[in-house]
């Protein structure tokens, strides 16, 4: 499955994730570390935060790259083509 996501979509859930998990770290904490549910659900809600940070964080690194031009292989450059900077 794909979803397309804003910018300010994706960042909303990972503060609502990190959110989820700051709140299940401090029950699991309050519980003398007895609460195994807690632990599962922080564990959880940090094993998605990082797929989705990841997530993110591929998809920024593909579009700079994209955009400087790195990875395409079908044009060879000429060093010594000199041609538009003429004045």
């Amino acid at each position: 499955m794909i979803l397309q996501l804003t910018d300010h979509e994706v960042n909303r859930i990972l503060d609502a994730l990190d959110t989820y998990s700051c709140a299940k770290n401090l029950q699991f904490q309050d519980s003398g570390g007895h609460d195994e549910e807690a632990r599962t659900d922080r564990d959880s809600a940090d094993w998605v935060w990082q797929k989705v940070k990841g997530q993110r964080d591929l998809q920024f690194d593909v579009s700079v790259a994209d955009a400087v031009g790195e990875g395409d292989k079908s044009s060879s450059v000429d060093p010594y083509d000199f041609s538009g900077l003429e004045y």
